[in-house]
């Protein structure tokens, strides 16, 4: 006769399922973490079948970090050990090396790294006195830190100042060159640093620093470098202001500016007049559209486009239709260029016409420009991508979509910026398929212009969510940025992934992660794993799909945070995976960091999960860890959720050592206590006697007995077959506690009576006296214990909390 055990091994082998004993004498101490749960596994484990044996198995991408990163936080994870850091050599290397990207924008924690490896090299300088950086290298971190990031930038500003004191010393030593160079790379050096405190708040103290050293009127000698310098910086703390929208002190500066002789360039006028208009107040910005402006050569010039703009928008938006006729027929006065006919059809599109008005007014220009004799004029892309523009800041989707069909029939194609505000207007009508239309028109023209690839992880994002979308599609939107090297935002690749794990596919969630996820800072990465976690937690996702989340999560996000991972692991005892959820409480156990290493409240969250998933092999387990872990210290709530949990995993006896050493406490027992002891004793032969001691020492000290504790003791009773006493006691309830036995008190008291005749008992007692009770528990259902032979259980929670 073939043998049992034979034929289990084979078909196991044959079905690529693990060969598991839980009786065996010799197991590891601590459960062996499995690489598969369900039918895939995400780690790189061997797995042979007689089918694909052959097949070469997929691997995960590796971790694609930012040139020179690893090793500036190769440098902070020494410091933080107090072990050997790297050499300066290649701290100076890798600085340079992740500076030097194409386009980077740093965030907070990129610059706090790079701050922290600059100190360490001024620290540790050449072995002849020597800085590790040159002066270019310091000047292509100050480029870098002018971009904005979109955490704050608090950090960017305070390694600013480093670097632009460090420039002021390094300059002051004596760098080679002429008097006349040196002068103006300080006054090129001056002005980035003034553009830096503009963009981060401190617009304040960039204009005192430009007062000092780029007041006065300038010299027509001078370079054109230098005058372009002080032209460029006083712009620039114009900006700041206007961007803080610190009206009084931009208005202080342009009149300082005036009293200084600081040229009023065109570029000036349009942030004053912009300004003003945005607020609105149209006397400021009809007095700063006023001013005259000068062009670079110190000659006067005519406003830019966006002036005129701003200042026909304002008049028709404040109704002040007098003055914008004014400005449009000082425009028509001699024959306008095009940015003035483009001002004109935005101020017509302002009042109230049409597309077709604006239309026959395009004819118009085109008319008078050819009997002018100059070179003709046509409306251009510029053209329509202003009008949609303005129809986009009036929320008025419909007259931008016909715009851009003014513009067809015009003979004018859309360029990137159309397609760009066509995909955007649209997404925010929710309409994705128009979206992705307008994709596949933008898919030929599109170049690395920020505004366009920040609108395309939107619509990747909306195609993610959306239930009737290709995912061909989505993916070849993905390749093609991938292939331009375009940065997807962390919502997208947080989108991709949910949208790979609905679709079965870990590995490629994976590989998506491993691409993109090692450039974000904490926050940004924060943003991804609650995703995870949310995906995780949603019960209506298999449970293969979440323990591949998990996976994911323990080896991508280690720096998920104690409070996610209870979750998780509350989440797999929910689903009845109480051997999952041990894995999940075994690796915060053994992590090194300490605000994910086991606490009191992973261990309490442990026990109550094996207590109601009634695991004795994982308890004993984990127990012997809270035996050996120094770190935890025996509470109250700990010794509930060991009571709870060998209660219901039938050690009764052990589970009332527990309330002992309660009792014996510093701290004491609590409500739980109470009732967790009384559920203790209703699972042991003779429970009773051990409950009634309990109740007796609550009579005599006089406690209040709230509905759980009374509950509790009325199942001990129930379960050691004293009906009668039972029935007294919920006869009496009201009258000496004040509350009515409820569906939560008889479900309980029947569920906890466990014969069949004293059930039927139970059962024409509750249908006598409360017949509603008897109606609400009978549609809950029930099921039969015993295979269909035993006592009923109705599909009420008797789960307490320690």
């Amino acid at each position: 006769m073939p043998s049992h055990l034979t034929r289990v091994v084979f078909r196991s082998i044959v079905a690529n399922t693990p060969l598991l004993y839980r009786g065996c004498l010799h197991r590891a101490p601590r459960p062996r973490i499995a690489l598969q749960h369900g039918r895939r596994s995400l780690l790189p484990a061997q797995r042979r079948t007689f089918l694909n044996f052959l097949k070469p198995q997929r691997k995960v991408k590796d971790a694609e970090l930012p040139p020179g990163l690893e090793k500036l936080m190769e440098l902070v994870r020494m410091q933080d050990l107090a072990a050997r850091p790297p050499p300066p050599s290649e701290v100076a290397s890798a600085f340079s090396v992740f500076l030097s990207q194409k386009g980077i924008v740093l965030e907070d924690f990129h610059v706090g790294i790079i701050d922290n490896a600059y100190r360490y090299l001024q620290e540790h300088p050449r072995e002849d006195g020597q800085p590790w950086l040159s002066l270019p290298q310091i000047r292509t971190a100050n480029l870098a830190l002018a971009r904005p990031p979109s955490t704050g930038g608090k950090p960017h500003l305070a390694f600013g100042r480093i670097l632009h004191e460090d420039l002021g010393k390094r300059q002051e030593q004596g760098v080679t060159g002429t008097t006349e160079h040196l002068q103006t790379a300080h006054a090129h050096d001056l002005a980035q640093f003034i553009k830096l405190l503009s963009l981060h708040g401190s617009s304040l103290e960039a204009r005192d620093i430009a007062a000092k050293a780029f007041s006065g009127p300038l010299d027509p000698r001078g370079a054109k470098e230098e005058k372009q310098t002080v032209r460029w910086a006083w712009e620039h703390v114009l900006k700041g202001f206007a961007r803080e929208n610190n009206e009084e002190e931009l208005l202080k500066t342009a009149n300082f500016m005036r009293e200084r002789s600081v040229p009023f360039t065109s570029q000036m006028q349009s942030v004053l007049v912009t300004f003003f208009a945005q607020k609105p107040d149209l006397e400021q910005t009809k007095y700063w559209y006023s001013q005259p402006v000068i062009a670079p050569n110190d000659k006067e010039r005519s406003p830019r486009a966006s002036t005129y703009a701003a200042i026909l928008k304002a008049c028709a938006l404040s109704g002040d239709l007098t003055f914008g006729q004014q400005v449009v027929a000082s425009l028509l006065k001699n024959t306008p260029n095009k940015a003035a006919w483009d001002a004109i059809f935005i101020w017509s599109a302002a009042i109230g016409k049409g597309v077709d008005e604006v239309d026959r007014m395009m004819n118009v220009m085109v008319r008078r420009n050819a009997e002018s004799g100059q070179q003709e004029t046509h409306p251009d892309i510029d053209t329509i991508n202003d009008l949609v523009e303005f129809s986009m800041a009036k929320r008025d989707p419909y007259s931008a979509e016909r715009y851009i069909t003014l513009g067809e029939k015009r003979g004018i194609l859309p360029n990137e910026k159309t397609f760009t505000m066509q995909m955007q207007y649209r997404l925010s009508t929710k309409d994705v398929d128009g979206a992705k239309a307008a994709y596949f028109g933008l898919q030929g023209n599109l170049t690395s212009d920020e505004k366009s690839i920040e609108v395309i992880n939107q619509l990747i994002q909306a195609l993610c969510e959306s239930k009737y979308q290709q995912f061909e599609e989505i993916m070849a939107i993905v390749d093609d940025l991938h292939e331009r090297k375009a940065k997807l935002t962390p919502e997208t690749v947080a989108a991709l992934c949910i949208l790979h794990l609905r679709r079965g596919e870990a590995i490629d969630a994976m590989d998506v992660l491993q691409v993109h996820v090692h450039h974000y800072s904490p926050p940004q990465r924060a943003m991804i794993y609650e995703q995870l976690v949310k995906f995780l937690l949603d019960g209506q996702n298999s449970t293969a799909d979440a323990w591949d989340t998990y996976q994911i999560l323990r080896q991508v996000f280690p720096e998920t945070p104690r409070g996610d991972r209870i979750r998780v692991m509350n989440e797999f005892f929910a689903r009845r995976r109480s051997d999952m959820a041990c894995h999940v409480f075994f690796h915060m156990r053994n992590h090194d960091h300490p605000s994910v290493s086991a606490n009191k409240d992973v261990y309490t969250a442990a026990f109550t999960g094996f207590a109601r998933n009634a695991d004795a092999e994982s308890l004993e387990l984990a127990h012997n860890q809270l035996k050996l872990d120094l770190g935890v210290e025996m509470d109250t709530k700990i010794r509930n959720s060991l009571m709870l949990a060998y209660a219901a995993t039938g050690n009764n006896k052990r589970a009332l050592e527990f309330w002992s050493e309660i009792v014996a406490s510093e701290e004491g027992p609590t409500y739980n206590s109470i009732a967790i002891a009384f559920r203790s004793c209703e699972g042991m032969p003779f429970g009773d006697e051990h409950a009634k001691p309990i109740w007796r020492r609550l009579k005599q000290m006089d406690l209040e007995i709230d509905k759980q504790i009374f509950t509790a003791y009325l199942g001990a009773i129930a379960r050691n077959q004293l009906h009668d006493e039972a029935v007294s006691m919920l006869e009496t309830v009201e009258e000496e506690y004040g509350f009515t036995p409820d569906l939560f008190i008889l479900g309980n008291w029947f569920n906890a009576t466990a014969n069949i005749d004293r059930q039927t008992r139970v059962e024409t007692w509750i249908k006598e006296h409360y017949p509603t009770v008897w109606t609400e528990l009978d549609a809950l259902g029930h099921w039969v214990e015993m295979d269909g032979f035993g006592y009923r259980q109705y599909n009420i929670s008797r789960d307490l909390d320690p």
